[in-house]
């Protein structure tokens, strides 16, 4: 069998996701046998049979998903950009919680940036559970159970803060091992390698069909990253009540993105999915950085 290179530059690769996307897609096709995409000259290279498919015909196919053939560019200018608009967030966003008076969940933290933290984060909450939301065919009973699973899970979580003498390293080692998990995301929802290979399988919960509400309670529960580190925060607040209220915000934030996407399904989405995925991954790194700083101002 003889085989030949489609070698092109693509247009509309913004972030390494897009080239296992590429890849992934790409090898489904009927002709071609392998496939590699460059994340930083936007070049896709692929082996084919070329009596099975044409240049023309894998040319058709990454316009269908959205990297039309096309001058390409360099992306190490995107993420330098990338990198000034999380530095320019980070001090607009804290002279903002700064000027402006927030209710206090617990010393260090308001609930304003426990809501903003899951705003930013319910775009990571749709692509751990977003499809099993739509199979419930109940957005509202589906996240209705999240939040009752979260709310009692703060309060477990602050109760047990709350036998806990949190001294200043603690509540700071807190901070910092919350504000690490989140940029940790962050960097993982930006498609860095070596923490893309960290990314854990879906919990069995969002592999199941049933009541929506029991489903969404399940869900609520699970051990991701995003949650865990704000169990970390809803043990310092050291009350079973403000544990709860940081969880019950944190979970209102998300449940802006899921209702949305329960409503609109996929069909936004798709197409403007990966640079909703690009500005959601700048700002949640921006959140992590803010509560990894915190952590540190504490001990001065």
């Amino acid at each position: 069998m003889s085989t030949q290179t489609f070698q092109k530059r693509v247009d509309g690769i913004i972030c390494p996701n897009c080239t296992y996307e590429i890849n992934a897609r790409l090898k489904r096709v009927d002709g071609i046998l392998s496939a590699k995409t460059g994340y930083i000259k936007s070049e896709v290279t692929a082996e084919y049979d070329p009596d099975r498919i044409t240049e023309p015909e894998i040319a058709a196919q990454l316009a269908k998903m959205g990297y039309p053939v096309g001058k390409g560019r360099s992306n190490l200018l995107s993420d330098a950009l990338a990198i000034l608009c999380i530095a320019a967030l980070y001090f607009l966003l804290t002279g903002l919680m700064g000027a402006v008076p927030m209710p206090m969940a617990e010393r260090g933290m308001s609930l304003g940036l426990v809501f903003l933290t899951g705003l930013l984060g319910g775009v990571h909450c749709i692509g751990m559970c977003g499809g099993i939301m739509l199979t419930q065919h109940n957005a509202l009973a589906y996240n209705g159970g999240r939040m009752v699973g979260y709310t009692v899970m703060g309060g477990v979580f602050g109760a047990v803060g709350s036998a806990l003498v949190f001294t200043a390293g603690m509540k700071s080692a807190v901070f910092i091992v919350a504000g690490g998990l989140v940029i940790l995301i962050g960097l993982q929802m930006w498609g860095v390698p070596l923490l893309r290979k960290l990314r854990p399988g879906l919990p069995s919960p969002c592999g199941r069909r049933g009541k929506p509400f029991v489903i969404g309670l399940l869900t609520g529960v699970m051990p991701c990253g995003m949650l865990t580190s704000m169990w970390f925060v809803a043990a310092s607040a050291a009350s079973a009540a403000k544990g709860a209220a940081i969880m019950l915000v944190f979970g209102l934030g998300t449940c802006v993105c899921m209702l949305l996407f329960g409503l609109l399904g996929d069909a936004v989405t798709r197409k403007y999915n990966k640079y909703i995925l690009k500005a959601s991954t700048i700002l949640i790194i921006t959140m992590g950085l803010m509560l990894l700083v915190k952590g540190i101002q504490i001990l001065a």
